[in-house]
């Protein structure tokens, strides 16, 4: 079933009024004198739907908002946008839903007007296609209602320059797209493969520039070849395993050399071990003999002093002083104990029977400190003596272990290092070679993933060409086309014409031989055959519901440029007799809305015009100041 667009009626509110354009027959003229607005009300049609219309300064400064009435696949819809916002409100009119509002511009969190149109219309909402026709890659464009809309609405200004956006190289890529969806030329699925297909080989192309960056730097590097890495990895893991086994052999001869140096080790730890326990007991011993000569002296000292006690008590002894023999003062009469000196006052201190017994005890310590102190020297010349024993043999072993040590030891030491300098630099060599086996590694892997990539990219390919054998059936419907073509450019009885088609690769118009872009430099026959294209398109959709075409065409100045002598006249008059003559064999299957100035007088046919005059312009309330008077709208 074909898509199916009918534009039921148009609103155009201003802040005090308001003016209602119906649209119920399939044919319906819109005429007027230039200024009155009928491109505006073209373009605000287009404007309600969500599009960007070129809106004149006077509708800019009058319109508040436009609702548009249409019928997409036989539901009814009401459109409403207000001047300059970027979202529309959706209302489904038989039941009053609410299904908006949608916005004109992308937004994260809303639905966008030109997807919703095409899901209503029962295309895919979220169609991208591969930028590129020829070997397409993952950059894709997204194709949306009004890139379809370009089929339907053939504008005032590109009417005799471009068909569908020709020659806008962006724009062109979309109109081929769009022309074989509608025809069943292509379809979503085989789009989608495209794309996938496009990835696989965008994914292959920056795989396979990888590989060759890696190449590039191998052979930049003059890195070895993967068979020499083998090789030169052999032969250093091999010299490696070689210098391990000299260093252990070394190692072991060296713990045999090292093994009577332990035993010299020990035995100078004995040795200073029990120097510091001789040392010890000297100290030891150094000190009694300390402790027994200060208490000899101190011994000595206490016997001379009671010698002199005992002499001064032999020598006084009986005397008593009646008067001091120093002053010569009277001592008599002083209070003092029996017991005291009269002279001194001190205790007198009577003399043992003998007189000599503490001295006696003094002497015998005497004698038995000499006696200690005799025994602490004798202890402390022993140790010293061992001392000097020990520290004659500590300073010998040391000696012999330092000359064995230099002897033996040193040119193992050497071996050592050298061995281990070998091996370090061994096996800095594996992580080099590891290094470039990594990079030939990366080079084999991209360019195995490379290659996968090519496999998926061939496999969606195969997918590709099996979905398009599926429709070859309708490649058919190109020349069919063509024929519809050839008859409406022949019908218009063009005193110029031989041959019309359709050129089978581009979809483009093809008259006399010539491509559109050669037909003229006026633009009056580019005017006319641009017409019969769409003109041709729309009959067959009219003809064949299978296809997707929709049945609408909206026509501003479908005689531009077209001039005003007898010739000029009567192809203009075959133009409106073809939009009528598709009203009398096809009732209601379609409909056409032409904006022109006027229209040919005598038309045999029933049609509908909305006319507009300076008074009554489309924008209601803003009058139009009068011919010769600019103000475009």
């Amino acid at each position: 079933m074909g898509s199916s667009i009918r534009i039921n009626r148009v609103t155009i509110k201003t802040a005090n009024e308001q003016a209602v354009y119906s649209f119920q027959q399939s044919v319906t003229f819109i005429t007027g004198s230039i200024g009155v607005g009928k491109s505006s009300l073209l373009e605000l049609l287009k404007y309600g739907l969500g599009g960007t219309g070129t809106l004149m300064p006077a509708i800019r400064s009058n319109v508040k908002s436009v609702e548009v009435e249409a019928s997409l696949q036989g539901r009814n819809y009401r459109f409403i946008r207000e001047m300059g916002e970027t979202t529309l409100d959706v209302i489904e009119t038989e039941t009053g839903e609410l299904i908006g509002p949608w916005s004109v511009t992308n937004r994260k969190y809303m639905s966008k007007a030109s997807q919703q149109l095409l899901a209503l219309l029962g295309l895919p909402a979220d169609l991208r296609i591969p930028k590129r026709r020829v070997k397409p890659t993952s950059d894709t464009v997204g194709i949306s209602f009004f890139d379809l809309y370009k089929y339907i609405y053939l504008g005032q200004n590109g009417i005799d320059t471009s068909v569908v956006g020709h020659t806008d190289r962006n724009l062109d890529n979309k109109r081929r797209a769009v022309f074989e969806l509608l025809y069943g030329l292509n379809s979503p699925e085989l789009i989608d493969l495209a794309v996938q297909k496009g990835k696989w080989l965008d994914r292959e192309k920056h795989l396979t520039a990888n590989a060759e960056a890696v190449k590039n730097f191998l052979d930049q590097a003059n890195e070895p070849t993967p068979e020499q890495l083998t090789a030169q990895d052999l032969e250093a893991r091999n010299d490696l395993e070689s210098a391990h086994e000299m260093l252990q052999a070394v190692r072991n001869e060296s713990e045999a050399l090292l093994s009577s140096q332990r035993e010299m080790r020990n035995r100078v730890g004995s040795l200073r071990s029990e120097l510091n326990e001789l040392s010890a007991f000297r100290d030891i011993a150094a000190g009694d003999v300390h402790k027994s000569e200060s208490l000899l002296a101190q011994l000595r000292l206490e016997q001379q002093a009671m010698q002199r006690v005992e002499v001064a008590n032999n020598a006084l002894s009986g005397l008593e002083f009646s008067s001091c023999p120093r002053c010569l003062q009277d001592v008599t009469n002083r209070d003092v104990p029996d017991d005291h000196c009269l002279l001194c006052m001190q205790s007198e201190v009577v003399a043992e029977p003998g007189g000599t017994g503490e001295l006696k005890r003094l002497s015998s310590q005497i004698i038995e400190t000499q006696s200690l102190l005799l025994q602490d020297a004798n202890t402390l010349d022993s140790r010293t003596v061992e001392i000097r024993r020990v520290e004659r043999q500590l300073a010998e072993l040391t000696i012999e272990l330092e000359r064995s040590s230099s002897q033996l030891i040193s040119p193992q030491l050497e071996e050592v290092q050298s061995l281990s300098m070998r091996i370090a630099r061994l096996e800095a060599k594996l992580e080099q070679l590891e290094a470039s086996s990594a990079r030939w590694s990366n080079y084999s892997s991209t360019l195995e993933e490379a290659e996968a990539a090519a496999s998926e990219a061939a496999l969606v390919g195969e997918a590709e060409a099996e979905l398009q054998l599926t429709l070859t059936g309708n490649r058919t419907r190109v020349p069919e086309l063509s024929r519809v073509f050839n008859a409406t450019v022949r019908d218009l009885r063009l005193p110029w014409y031989q041959s019309a088609g359709i050129d089978p690769d581009s979809y483009m118009p093809v008259v006399n031989g010539e491509q559109f872009e050669d037909l003229s430099v006026g633009g009056a026959r580019k005017t006319i055959v641009n017409l019969a294209y769409h003109l041709a398109n729309l009959k067959y959709a009219i003809l064949h519901d299978e296809v997707a075409y929709p049945k609408l065409l909206i026509v501003d100045s479908p005689r531009k440029n077209v001039g005003q002598t007898a010739e000029d006249v009567a192809v203009s008059r075959q133009t409106y007799l073809a939009f009528m003559r598709l009203q009398a064999d096809h009732g209601s299957a379609f409909q056409v809305i032409v904006a022109d100035n006027s229209i040919p007088e005598d038309l045999p046919f029933e049609y509908s015009e909305l006319h507009f005059t300076y008074d009554a312009p489309v924008v209601p309330g803003v009058p139009h100041p009068g011919e010769g008077v600019e103000r475009v709208v």
